[in-house]
C-alpha cells in the first residue's frame, strides 16, 4: 500500500511525512487503500426515432457508479498484518547504526516469557489478535532504549483511544491513509529527549517509543513492512 512517515529532534529522531513534520511544528518525529464501495446503478435512458416513433436504445447509456460512503482514515482500511519477528518490522541494515545492532528483546530487559506493556492501545485489543513487541536495549543502559508493539485492534476502539491522546499533549492527525499521535518531551531524569508515537490503520496498531536515539522516516519503515498489500 501506501507508505509515508516523519521528523526530529535533538537526540532524537523520527520522520512522518513531509505534511506531518509541517503540522507537528517540532523538530523531532517519530519512530513516521480503501476503495469506495459504489452505489447502485443509474437508470438507463432511451431515445425515439423521429422517422417511424419505434423507440430505439441508445448505447451505453448508463452512467458510471459513484460512491456515497466517506471514507474514514484509520478504519476503512483492510490491508495489513502483524509482522511473524522482530526484524521483518525493519528494513535489514537500515538502522543497524541507530539502535537495530543493540540487543534485541533481552530477558532482563523485557522479561521471559516477555511482558509487555500496557499501552493506549491495551483497551482496543482483540481477544484473540495476533501481538509483536520487540524492544533494543542494552541491559545495563539507563534510559536509551527503542521499542515498537504491532497488535491487531478493534478499528473503532483504537481510533477512539487516540482520539483522547490530544488531550494529554500529543499532536494528533490523520496521515498515510490512518491516525497518528505523537508526543515528544524532555526526559524527566536525564538530559535527553524521549518520543512516543501511536499510529492505526485498519485493524493494526503501531507503538514506537524511543529515549535517547535519533530516527529518521523509522515509522516510515515499519508502516511500509507491516501494510505490503
Amino acid at each position: 500500500m501506501r507508505r509515508s512517515a516523519r521528523t526530529t529532534t535533538s537526540g532524537i529522531t523520527a520522520t512522518l511525512t513531509t505534511t506531518l513534520t509541517a503540522a507537528l511544528a517540532i523538530g523531532l518525529a517519530l519512530s513516521g487503500c480503501a476503495q469506495s464501495a459504489p452505489a447502485g446503478p443509474g437508470t438507463p435512458s432511451a431515445t425515439t426515432a423521429e422517422s417511424t416513433g419505434t423507440p430505439s436504445a441508445s448505447p451505453s447509456s448508463t452512467p458510471e457508479p459513484t460512491s456515497t460512503i466517506t471514507q474514514v482514515p484509520g478504519v476503512d482500511y483492510d490491508g495489513g498484518t502483524v509482522p511473524a519477528s522482530c526484524t521483518d518490522l525493519i528494513t535489514p541494515g537500515k538502522w543497524d547504526d541507530a539502535f537495530a545492532s543493540t540487543p534485541l528483546n533481552d530477558p532482563s530487559v523485557v522479561g521471559d516469557p516477555i511482558a509487555i506493556p500496557k499501552s493506549s492501545f491495551t483497551p482496543a485489543l482483540q481477544g484473540d489478535g495476533k501481538r509483536l513487541y520487540c524492544v533494543w536495549r542494552e541491559p545495563q543502559a539507563d534510559i536509551s532504549y527503542l521499542s515498537i508493539a504491532v497488535d491487531a485492534v478493534d478499528p473503532t476502539a483504537a481510533r477512539d483511544a487516540l482520539d483522547q491522546l490530544s488531550a494529554k499533549g500529543y499532536d494528533c492527525g490523520d496521515e498515510s491513509d490512518g491516525y497518528l499521535c505523537q508526543k515528544v518531551s524532555k526526559n524527566s531524569q536525564y538530559p535527553v529527549t524521549d518520543g512516543d508515537t501511536y499510529f492505526t490503520r485498519g485493524d493494526l496498531g503501531i507503538h514506537i517509543q524511543q529515549s535517547n536515539i535519533e530516527t529518521t522516516d523509522l515509522l516510515d519503515d515499519v508502516v511500509a513492512n507491516v501494510f505490503t498489500d
